[in-house]
């Protein structure tokens, strides 16, 4: 796992900035796409916007963005839940900085609803395990690929797992982190009925990460500053 940063440098360079538009969620159809935005089909975590040029969610990328990796698969949109449950149960998870190994799903696409799902005449997608479990774990990012950064084939720990939207820098742990059914989450779920207290439910355990002292806060002006001065860093990648 040596020179990690640099192999994210190499991947996540040409990543497209991302621009906050207030209030998406309740602009119309119009100021949507005025925004380069689309109402489209739920994302695993229950968002609706998406990005027109790659699909991605904007609120997912907007997490990612904010460097935070984490997930609970109980209060996960129900179209998902079941089979990230079966996808996590063949992954052997370990401590957050080792490979977690799942040799039976290198080579299987996993069935899963997309950005397709809302005018495709099948809801439901085939795609690698490690991009679904990166959607899982950090967010949807549509057309968008996600690559290993360890060079391990058969590793699907989320926190290697990259997309042109991560940072340089990534958590150190998956917060929240919760792969498995609960009773009395899931109760809970379905007893919420208010879309507000459901993100509250979904987002409450979200870690706040801190980069590297030398990377900026993140904040609205933070890509052009980031690209400046990771440059020479990613001319050695080149």
């Amino acid at each position: 796992m040596a020179n990690i940063p640099k192999k994210i440098a190499s991947l996540v360079r040409e990543h497209d900035s991302f621009r906050h538009v207030p209030n998406a969620e309740r602009l119309s159809t119009d100021e949507l796409t005025a925004n380069g935005l689309y109402k489209g089909y739920p994302c695993p975590h229950g968002h609706d916007i998406r990005l027109l040029d790659n699909h991605s969610c904007y609120l997912c990328a907007g997490k990612i963005r904010d460097n935070i990796c984490g997930f609970d698969l109980n209060y996960m949109q129900e179209e998902y839940k079941r089979k990230y449950a079966d996808l996590w149960s063949q992954i052997a998870v370990g401590d957050p900085s080792e490979c977690w190994e799942a040799p039976g799903l290198t080579q299987k696409r996993i069935c899963l609803p997309s950005y397709r799902s809302l005018y495709a005449r099948d809801k439901s997608t085939n795609v690698t395990a490690h991009k679904a479990i990166y959607q899982c774990a950090w967010g949807d990012v549509g057309a968008l690929f996600v690559t290993r950064v360890c060079g391990n084939k058969t590793c699907l720990n989320p926190l290697h797992l990259v997309s042109n939207w991560n940072r340089l820098f990534p958590p150190s742990v998956i917060s929240p982190f919760d792969y498995a059914f609960q009773p009395e989450k899931l109760m809970q779920y379905q007893q919420v009925q208010d879309a507000n207290q459901l993100k509250v439910l979904r987002e409450r355990y979200y870690k706040c990460t801190i980069q590297n002292p030398l990377v900026n806060q993140n904040n609205s002006d933070y890509d052009s500053e980031y690209i400046q001065y990771y440059q020479s860093e990613w001319q050695e990648t080149s």
